[in-house]
């Protein structure tokens, strides 16, 4: 090919592997043949070169074919500088445009990289070793940006389809992100939680008791749990539950994560439960219809431990009718055990009644249905007493929360492992051999840690697809 024309060049390398695809634009011949040897010598790598000497023969060439790169001088004969560089990403945003400057023109390959090129290259440190690798590491540079952008954008919108709001601040204590159902639940937009006003909503009465433990729990690093109200535009109440973790790197504190969780139906039950323990005395058959009304489950017993009442929702959720129920000790009604260690629980109930207050259940418990089938719930348990203030039986009330609790392991997992891959992430890595170090040296044992690497990996993923390397693997 002649120096002073355009053209087209293959430069093979691997069979397995597609060529990568090149525009050089360069008026220089010269220069355009010393790059295009640099390609061709590259080991390991292919690329297909297309020459072009002016902006305008490139322009039109974007205009018919996506290129993979773009390898641009700024001082063609009829475009020069960034007017040029601009016109080229406006014909080619989706390519990796790399400038090529020489000695006198390094300041404005400096100002390219300001409007959006990937890397800039000096035409005086181009060869064969240098250029290829210079080239791929500047594509996987992109291919990885874009895979974590993917990856960052996936995961604000699980977050933004999580029922939880999540609400997380900085260090001052500023807000800096909050998902869709936080602003459901607070009744505030995006705009309005940002910085410090995202207290503005919390119910008057509840306002400074939060921000106090809030500030008392980041100042130790520490977690805490509350319940609030939130006060909306239309004085409707809603009622929450925050869980607030710091956020850590090493042992410093770079912020808060809050999840907020819409706990209006459980109060809202809890409350409906007084009011029908007040009314019990009275009119026990309103009481019933009141609690068969609810979403919750509800049991009670007397003093015995035997059952006395269960709602349609407990009926659901036990596997017993109350008609069955009735008179059978809670034990065979209302079996849990811990979710971890699948030891039994102790029962709630016993508790409220022996300490005469209302308890909680302990948390990861599980409720084991008649049939077997399980549950994860939360409950909490409150003596019931009879006119003259004495004990005389206990109620609880309990609802599923496998999904939530199904959720929150799922979050747990994705902070561990890569997104994509669902391979351990370097944070589980760390962890796992920080505890075999600390193992090790409480029992004056050795450990050992083996790295492995496998000679062409690349062709059995790109031969036999991802599957079969991540079965190798």
């Amino acid at each position: 090919m002649n120096d002073s024309q355009s053209g087209s060049l293959l430069i093979e390398a691997d069979p397995l592997d597609c060529p990568t695809t090149v525009l050089l634009i360069e008026d220089d011949p010269a220069d355009a043949r010393l790059i295009q040897e640099a390609l061709a010598g590259a080991a390991d790598s292919a690329f297909r070169v297309e020459w072009v000497t002016r902006l305008s023969d490139a322009l039109k060439r974007l205009g018919d074919e996506r290129f993979e790169v773009v390898l641009l001088d700024l001082t063609l004969p009829d475009g020069k500088g960034l007017e040029a560089f601009d016109q080229v990403l406006q014909a080619a945003p989706d390519s990796l445009i790399l400038v090529l400057s020489g000695l006198t023109d390094e300041e404005t390959a400096r100002q390219a990289m300001a409007h959006g090129a990937h890397d800039y290259f000096s035409k005086g440190h181009v060869d064969a070793h240098w250029l290829p690798r210079a080239l791929r590491y500047v594509m996987e540079r992109k291919t990885a940006q874009g895979a974590l952008a993917c990856s960052e954008e996936r995961f604000r919108a699980m977050n933004d389809a999580s029922p939880l709001g999540i609400f997380v601040s900085n260090v001052e204590g500023s807000c800096i992100y909050t998902n869709a159902a936080y602003h459901a639940i607070a009744g505030l937009t995006l705009e309005q939680t940002l910085g410090t006003n995202w207290s503005s909503a919390i119910h008057p009465e509840d306002r400074e008791r939060v921000l106090a433990e809030w500030r008392d729990a980041a100042r130790g690093q520490a977690p805490f749990q509350t319940e609030f109200r939130f006060l909306q535009e239309d004085d409707s109440i809603v009622w929450t539950r925050v869980n607030s973790a710091a956020m850590l790197d090493g042992k410093k504190s770079f912020g808060r994560v809050q999840t907020v969780e819409d706990i209006s139906g459980r109060k809202s039950a809890e409350f409906v439960l007084q009011a029908a323990e007040a009314a019990l005395f009275e009119e026990k058959e309103r009481a019933q219809v009141t609690l068969n009304s609810i979403g919750d489950a509800v049991l009670t017993t007397d003093l015995s431990g035997k059952v006395t009442y269960l709602n349609r929702v407990a009926e659901a959720m036990t596997g017993w009718f109350c008609t069955e129920a009735l008179g059978r000790p809670i034990s065979e009604i209302f079996t849990i055990v811990d979710g971890t260690t699948r030891q039994a629980a102790a029962n709630p109930m016993l508790r409220a009644m022996a300490d005469n207050e209302t308890v909680g259940l302990d948390t990861d418990c599980v409720l084991v249905r008649r049939d077997g089938f399980e549950s994860a719930i939360e409950d909490s348990a409150a003596p019931i007493h009879d006119r003259d203030g004495q004990v005389t039986g206990a109620v609880i009330v309990f609802r599923d929360v496998s999904k939530s609790r199904a959720m929150a392991l799922e979050m747990a997992h994705l902070a561990q492992h890569d997104f994509l891959t669902s391979l351990p992430n370097r944070l589980l890595l760390t962890e796992r051999f920080s505890h075999a170090i600390g193992m090790a040296q409480r029992h004056t044992k050795q450990v050992g840690l083996m790295f492995l690497d496998l000679d062409n990996f690349k062709h059995i993923n790109d031969s036999l697809g991802h599957a079969v390397g991540d079965q190798l693997l």
